[in-house]
């Protein structure tokens, strides 16, 4: 099986990125440098390190869409990052189903993501991770449900603690 000719990466460039412009740092989120031989799976990881560092502030509906130039003659690969930030999003309401109001007050009272505060994924996902036992992992939903009022920019995140249907 041929692979066909191997790529090394000559850069990475990123476009429209307005709220996180500090591109040395957007660089940094990919595991890859450039000169070493262009690898799908690193570009991915940084596809992912970026929409993740996006979500550390608002911005749920981050999309980057990467763009690939290839120099045949040098056999080098160009990646372009067209950043669609999307709107910056704040924690609208917080509610958790299965549980009753004292101890929802309890849970939330201690909760690093509060209601007013601009979203954090990260900071979803620690809560989602500190109270894991409280939130089954099961097959027939997910722990957690991000309703988004685009045009008020807020987030209604639901935490479901119900326990598992079983069938």
């Amino acid at each position: 099986m041929d692979e066909g000719p191997r790529y090394t990466l000559g850069g990475i460039t990123f476009k429209h990125n307005k709220t996180l412009a500090d591109v040395r740092r957007l660089r940094a989120l990919f595991p890859i440098n450039d000169g070493e031989v262009f690898s799908r799976e690193k570009i991915a990881k940084g596809l992912e390190n970026l929409q993740k560092a996006y979500g550390e502030f608002g911005f749920a509906n981050y999309t980057g869409v990467p763009a690939t130039a290839f120099d045949d003659e040098q056999k080098v690969a160009f990646l372009r990052i067209d950043v669609d930030e999307g709107r910056q999003f704040i924690v609208g309401s917080i509610n958790i189903l299965g549980l009753d109001d004292l101890a929802q007050r309890a849970l939330l009272k201690d909760a690093p993501i509060g209601i007013g505060q601009i979203y954090n994924r990260r900071l979803d996902e620690l809560f989602l991770l500190r109270n894991n036992s409280l939130f089954p992992d099961c097959e027939c939903r997910t722990p957690e449900r991000l309703g988004m009022d685009e045009k008020a920019g807020t987030l209604a995140l639901t935490f479901d603690a119900r326990p598992c249907l079983t069938e």
